[in-house]
């Protein structure tokens, strides 16, 4: 089904709920169609929104999610929300649908996540459904290539998916959560047009700041150790469902250009923010990467409050003194 959106030239189209499995393998086919090459394939964004319906997450996926981070029961005692990271879980089956598209011009394959920015309005309950709408904007050149966002909106079930597109403010009720991921195809060159086209520069138009130099980075007092075995992209994957070959295969990682597999950069979100989100949301949140975190691997982490709303934290490589993200959480 396709809508016409009133205040927008995206137009949304409805799609069944999407595998990652099916779209991991059509991604697979179109990296070795090679969409870059010089004069082929589409070079600015579809015009389209994705709509999915999701009937809610099962006790079973949040208890699942649970036991990966160690937190508290999703029993309506403990907790009965659901963390932000098991939100962006249900809604990226469909960020993916989007970007494996033939009128995508970047490779899926290879991609690298570089930031998230979270609005957690509202709760999103176990069993609740929800609708999902993900489009993708600023396609712009990066020094490394082209970075594009991938914008998530998760509304209740029933809500108008039109005035979600519409005049900022409108249906803002119905909003329960969104989202802007950011990605980098390196060494994508689609052409200097992209810049004016999208109205951006290289940093983008997002909120999350750019990186300091890593150079200068000095470790921040450490509060905590994580120690990732081999199997932690797997265990990610295994909640997720995102069994991206450079997070769960050594031998694929290596080909991408990775030193050994990586860990999923929403590992490391669910992990700082685990038993720091408040229950009944309206909290915000972003996360940039810098470093990836090979496994099996060590990460300091230092949880530092910045007044009364707000935290930041930092993952970095002991050894190397090498930072691997630096995020924000904002309390209402």
């Amino acid at each position: 089904m396709e809508i016409e959106s009133r205040n927008t030239e995206s137009v949304i189209t409805e799609i069944e709920r999407p595998s990652l499995s099916s779209l991991y393998g059509r991604a697979a086919l179109g990296a070795a169609r090679s969409k870059l090459r010089q004069g082929a394939g589409p070079r600015t964004l579809p015009k389209q929104t994705l709509l999915a319906q999701h009937p809610g997450v099962s006790a079973e996926e949040a208890e699942s999610y649970r036991r990966l981070f160690g937190g508290e029961a999703f029993d309506g005692a403990h907790r009965a929300s659901l963390p932000s990271v098991l939100v962006h879980i249900i809604g990226f089956p469909v960020q993916m649908a989007l970007m494996s598209q033939d009128a995508f011009p970047l490779p899926l394959i290879g991609l690298v996540h570089v930031s998230n920015e979270v609005e957690h309005l509202r709760p999103v309950r176990v069993g609740q459904p929800v609708q999902i709408l993900v489009s993708a904007e600023n396609l712009r050149p990066h020094r490394r290539g082209t970075q594009v966002d991938i914008k998530v909106t998760v509304l209740e079930a029933g809500a108008d998916p039109q005035a979600a597109l519409g005049a900022a403010g409108t249906a803002e009720s119905a909003v329960l959560w969104r989202s802007v991921s950011t990605y980098l195809s390196k060494g994508a060159q689609l052409g200097t047009e992209i810049s004016a086209a999208s109205g951006t520069t290289e940093n983008g138009s997002t909120a999350v700041a750019r990186s300091k130099d890593p150079k200068s980075f000095v470790p921040p007092t450490k509060t905590a150790t994580w120690r990732l075995g081999s199997d932690a992209g797997r265990a990610y994957a295994a909640v997720s469902g995102d069994y991206n070959p450079i997070h769960v295969s050594q031998l694929a990682a290596k080909s991408l250009g990775m030193p050994a597999a990586i860990v999923h950069g929403m590992y490391s979100a669910g992990r700082m923010l685990e038993g720091r989100e408040p229950e009944n949301a309206g909290h915000r949140w972003w996360i940039r990467f810098e470093a990836p975190v090979t496994l099996p691997g060590t990460v300091a982490f230092a949880a530092q409050p910045q007044g009364a709303n707000t935290m930041r934290f930092t993952g970095w490589n002991p050894r190397k003194a090498r930072r691997h993200f630096d995020a924000e959480l904002q309390l209402p």
